[in-house]
């Protein structure tokens, strides 16, 4: 029988949008023994569901974080200590307000195009630049940022400081030239310098990656496309079904999956475990666009109050999950702490009522709440993929109906979900939103908290904190542990005032037949097939 030794970058510090679903990034490869080469062989990887469009400064999905590593390199990737490792650079100078990198130049495009470093820079640009709507504008690089280069280096300047820069930019899939110049072009193929390029892309059903013989310049020690093993092809099928993965798996038809709830227990000890990390999978977001019911503190603590988070938790993770603790839970985990739990509002109905009634939101004789003659019925959108989601969203009208408030649901596909809170004016039309966003460090989050709404940023539901921006900017001033202690207290001030309500993480576990990894280290892994 054959085994897949599997290694190829984990997708720490891709961009991980969520929505509630979990999907496909935060990790880590556990590393295995070695066996006898088999030669141009076929690898067959599942994916939860499609990820979308491929280029991924216009695609934040933590899916689509699973298939650039294949095709697309990045600066810098990080073990599971947090250390900063060289990939297309070779050295890198950091501050809180700037970073440096020496890049290498033996780089080749799957196009036969030169990577050099004004290529590099230009993926940084075209992300600043307001006129592409990137939706990794802030989260990896601020619009503001100056970016400059030479012949041999790249250097990003920006004028709000950010202990973690780092993380956002060095770990960003580098596009090559042509897909810079016409996104279009790789919306569903790839142009990278990656080991892989994409042969055959079907939207919804699968993708395929075939080997390129002429890569030789990965980091020491990495495999090549002459190394004996490395699969000739790749292919990528999407498998929403729970279930039927988990099948696949165990009749050998797939190597490598990601399987959660109930039928992650019946893989147990009859397959191999290939990584395994954590996601948040359960947060809301109250929309504090003007005139909107939500922007009153009190109605969010209330509706928040009104809400059993631990019972939510449950139902959104099948079971298998645990309460959010902070905002950045992927791999590798720089901060760790809980300012969700001590400071999120506690459940409490009767005061969630009083609260409700106090703002000015009362009863009428059909029990529904109103003020002024408007009734408290919140537009609510969620993501619909998934039995745990949808119900998770039902149990929260379910709650919030006990307390007089009404809701409209607009559950939808993930990319029709993701267009309807990224419109602009959506704040001002939604009131709350279902949402989770994953990345290893606070610090890049706060597009998503902070800042300008949609199309000149990514901060959704209008939240708008002043005390919370002050702690940001004085936890920015920090590095090392000062800066995870001061990343704590700024969170707190977010979870007291009930704008983001983080409910749930869950553990993510990668499943594999006949599969070893094997690589370099624990975040960066080659895929060599052995018998």
């Amino acid at each position: 029988m054959k085994a897949y030794k599997i290694l190829g970058l984990a997708a720490v510090g891709a961009l991980a949008l969520s929505a509630c679903t979990g999907g496909g990034g935060g990790a880590t490869p556990e590393a295995g023994g070695g066996g006898e080469p088999v030669v141009d062989g076929t690898l067959n990887f599942a994916l939860t569901r499609d990820p979308g469009m491929l280029f991924t400064p216009l695609n934040p999905s933590a899916v689509l974080s699973s298939v650039t590593p294949w095709a697309y390199e990045s600066l810098v990737y990080f073990d599971t200590d947090g250390s900063t490792k060289g990939w297309l650079a070779t050295e890198w100078e950091e501050t809180p307000t700037s970073l440096h990198f020496k890049v290498r130049d033996d780089a080749v495009c799957a196009d036969g195009t030169k990577l050099t470093a004004e290529t590099i820079a230009n993926n940084f640009r075209w992300i600043a630049d307001p006129a592409n709507s990137s939706t990794a504008v802030n989260l990896v690089v601020p619009a503001d940022a100056k970016i400059e280069n030479d012949d041999t280096s790249v250097t990003i300047t920006t004028t709000e400081p950010d202990p973690f820069r780092i993380t956002a930019i060095g770990t960003m899939p580098i596009f090559c030239q042509a897909a810079l110049d016409d996104p279009k072009s790789v919306a569903t193929a790839t142009n990278g310098t990656g080991l892989y390029a994409m042969t055959e892309a079907v939207t919804g059903d699968h993708y395929t990656f075939e080997r390129r013989d002429d890569y030789a310049w990965g980091p020491e020690g990495a495999p090549t496309g002459a190394t004996p093993g490395v699969p000739k092809t790749v292919v990528i099928s999407i498998v929403e079904n729970e279930s039927t993965r988990a099948n696949l798996l165990l009749s050998k038809e797939l190597n490598l999956a990601t399987v959660t709830g109930p039928d992650a227990d019946r893989l147990e000890g009859k397959v191999d475990v290939y990584a395994q990390g954590k996601l948040l999978t359960g947060g809301i977001l109250y929309s504090q666009a003007a005139d909107q019911p939500t922007s009153d503190r009190d109605v969010r603590i209330a509706l928040t109050k009104a809400l059993n988070l631990d019972e939510l938790m449950q139902v959104s993770s099948a079971g298998k999950g645990e309460r959010a603790q902070r905002l950045a839970v992927a791999n590798p985990q720089v901060c760790q702490y809980d300012a969700a739990g001590p400071n999120l509002p506690t459940t409490d109905v009767a005061e969630a009522e009083k609260m409700l009634d106090k703002a000015g939101w009362v009863k009428g004789s059909d029990g529904k709440r109103a003020k002024d003659g408007q009734k408290l019925d919140l537009e609510f959108a969620w993501q619909s993929k998934g039995a745990e989601t949808a119900s998770t969203a039902e149990m929260m009208a379910e709650q919030w109906a006990k307390i007089g408030v009404g809701v409209n649901h607009h559950g939808a596909d993930y990319g029709a979900f993701i267009e309807e809170i990224s419109k602009p004016g959506a704040a001002s039309t939604l009131d709350t939103i279902m949402l989770s966003a994953n990345f290893p460090v606070p610090s890049a989050l706060m597009t998503y908290f902070t800042g300008e709404t949609p199309p000149n940023g990514n901060n959704f539901m209008a939240l708008n904190n002043p005390k919370f921006d002050e702690l940001v900017a004085e936890a920015n001033t920090h590095t090392g542990t000062e800066a995870c202690a001061a990343w704590e207290t700024a969170e707190a001030e977010m979870y007291k005032s009930a704008d983001y309500v983080p409910f749930a993480m869950t553990a993510t576990s990668s499943f594999s037949q006949g599969i070893e990894a094997y690589g370099i280290d624990e975040f960066y892994t080659a895929i060599i097939l052995v018998k």
